[in-house]
């Protein structure tokens, strides 16, 4: 199986090149690949042939979004449409990743993977407008929802956290928003499983994420739990911190149908946090 990773030194990409070590891939980071140049990615295509591509790009600043519309819209949505253009003329397949911030976070259940969307910022508008557009293509593979991901970058998360740990500053973390955590190296691992799934469909809408929700609270203090760091935090509102997008409150989403597909039952997100530190 010949494999193509486009994306490959974001969080999600570079767990898949360490995930999927035993595999034949191919890997390209931003420098080797523009993929905001449409013409540069359909050449890149010409005379290749794989039997799956793995798109880890995206246009992920949420806050930037809101500035940078353009941009924004041309990463996480004219590119995957063209991209998917192209794949299903090679007759090759396609895993794509999507996002929780398609739906607006105002019901208090769970989200499927038919229930409404209605993004409330352009991040969320963009990468939905990437989902129609390729599941119009009718290519084979899988678009993967994920929520809150995090991994080992300067821009994830639990490294700013961690940063101001060592700086000594005061932790301050937001407790009115509601989500799922998913490390970088889970979604890399429920990837590969889908690599090995035989008799692959037409592309369809997944949700991959781990049980359970928490506030970023919440995760930052279970963090410090696990680390065995001793040090306050202070809860703070959405409304204390500048933020330019509106953010969902509270995002559950279900992933029963991707847990049938693989046979399998997915851990919380406590439990995907502990495996994360300790693979480090």
């Amino acid at each position: 199986m010949k494999i193509l990773i486009i994306g490959s030194n974001g969080q999600i990409g570079s767990a898949l090149i360490k995930e999927l070590k035993n595999y034949k891939i191919e890997h390209l980071n931003k420098d080797q690949l523009d993929c905001s140049n449409l013409e540069e990615v359909k050449n890149f295509f010409i005379n290749k042939s794989y039997d799956y591509v793995i798109n880890a790009v995206a246009y992920t600043n949420v806050d930037q979004a809101e500035v940078n519309v353009d941009q924004a819209k041309l990463l996480n949505a004219t590119y995957p449409y063209e991209l998917s253009k192209i794949l299903k003329k090679m007759n090759c397949a396609l895993i794509h990743y999507s996002t929780d911030y398609v739906f607006d976070g105002t019901k208090n259940n769970d989200y499927f993977e038919q229930s409404t969307p209605n993004p409330l910022n352009i991040y969320g508008k963009t990468k939905l407008l990437g989902d129609l557009s390729i599941l119009r293509q009718k290519l084979n593979g899988y678009i993967l929802r994920v929520s809150w991901v995090y991994g080992n970058k300067d821009h994830s998360f639990l490294n700013k956290i961690q940063k101001q740990i060592d700086n000594k500053k005061t932790l301050r973390v937001v407790e009115d928003q509601v989500g799922t955590p998913t490390s970088s190296s889970f979604i890399a691992k429920i990837t590969r499983q889908l690599l090995e799934l035989k008799n692959i469909k037409p592309i369809q809408i997944y949700h991959l994420s781990p049980k359970e929700r928490c506030s970023w609270f919440d995760f930052a203090k279970e963090y410090l739990r696990l680390k065995k760091i001793n040090k306050p935090i202070r809860q703070i509102k959405t409304e204390d911190i500048n933020q330019k997008a509106k953010r969902p409150k509270s995002v559950k989403l279900n992933s029963s149908k991707l847990e049938q597909l693989l046979h399998t039952s997915f851990p919380s997100w406590k439990d995907v946090l502990k495996d994360y530190l300790n693979e480090r």
